[in-house]
């Protein structure tokens, strides 16, 4: 799931504007107790927390009931410029299912909230988007906005649409359902038990006219040193990650941890909240930190890095990383 301790850029939360000043919102209405004013929004360059745009989405949503499609609206204003050097990395991918395993790795760069897991099998690729996490009240709203703005993105990376072989929604199905199969190009299912995309995984491997692997590599190093700098921690959140990736196995344990550092683990949990995180973030992402390095560059075995990151063995370890990026570890050698 992406951090939610990393900031996003501005240009969401300007589409979202755009979009909600076009059907009659006034711009005070939707920034009301955003923290953000009208000097942010026109900075190209700035960028807001996450919890600033949910509290805009909240605005926007509560002002404009009458607006059907609102969301897919929004997600259709989405442009690989919008993400800066993410969005270049995709379009030199080698393939769409080069640039779509690159997009789930560097995931802390979009604009998503949610958590996206790709499976493969067979002639099948299945990208899930799991909101559950989120407020219910704009739950629906980031599924349809995100799922427009992927098909958009996508249609920007490859020069063929692509698209999906089914589709089904978690959310009841909306009036608005035809807007559905007019965007996608068939009618998804409503009310299913997950929000899946099941496209063609062979017509993901083919390759992309754009391609360059030397841009494409210079990119993801630059995607790889852009999250790097907006983790970097300070205080006693970098202590505490300092620990965990020198002792991976051993440090993983709060009680243990809070020990070394002569305090509780109470306080350690009190002090890390008041720096904007918790345990268990600054865990997954040196542990994630630790593990992509191994997988990488040591090619050691998925049961030794298991082990050497204090996981019970290579089934747990490969359930977390998916977890944190959304795609298996053999899938990220392959």
């Amino acid at each position: 799931m992406p951090d939610w301790n990393l900031p996003h850029a501005i240009s969401g939360a300007r589409h979202l504007l755009e979009v909600a000043q076009g059907h009659g919102a006034s711009i005070a209405t939707c920034l009301h107790q955003t923290g953000i004013d009208a000097a942010t929004v026109r900075d190209a360059a700035a960028e807001i927390e996450p919890q600033q745009e949910l509290r805009l989405i909240r605005n926007v949503v509560a002002a404009l009931p009458q607006v059907k499609g609102l969301a897919l609206e929004v997600g259709l204003r989405y442009r690989l410029t919008d993400f800066g050097i993410w969005g270049y990395a995709l379009f030199s991918s080698s393939s769409l299912h080069e640039a779509l395993l690159l997009a789930l790795r560097y995931l802390d760069l979009s604009a998503v909230f949610g958590e996206l897991t790709l499976e493969e099998s067979g002639n099948e690729a299945r990208l899930r988007l799991d909101y559950r996490k989120l407020p219910v009240e704009v739950q629906q709203y980031l599924i349809e906005r995100d799922a427009a703005a992927i098909l958009h993105i996508q249609r920007q990376v490859g020069p063929r649409s692509l698209p999906p072989l089914r589709m089904s929604f978690s959310f009841p199905r909306p009036g608005y359902a035809d807007r559905f199969k007019e965007l996608f190009g068939l009618m998804p299912e409503f009310g299913a038990r997950h929000t899946l995309f099941v496209l063609d995984r062979y017509a993901l491997e083919q390759p992309l006219p754009q391609a360059n692997e030397v841009t494409a590599r210079m990119c993801e190093a630059e995607c790889q040193r852009l999250v790097e700098r907006r983790r970097a921690r300070t205080g006693l959140s970098a202590r505490v990650r300092d620990i965990i990736l020198r002792r991976p196995a051993q440090a993983t344990d709060m009680e243990v941890l809070a020990a070394e550092l002569c305090i509780t683990s109470r306080t350690l949990r009190r002090r890390l909240s008041d720096e904007g995180t918790t345990f268990r973030a600054l865990r997954d992402e040196a542990l994630m930190t630790l593990a992509e390095e191994l997988i990488g560059s040591a090619r050691m075995k998925l049961a030794d890095i298991a082990e050497r990151l204090g996981y019970s063995d290579a089934a747990a370890f490969s359930h977390a990383f998916k977890r944190w990026k959304g795609v298996t570890p053999g899938l990220t050698r392959s």
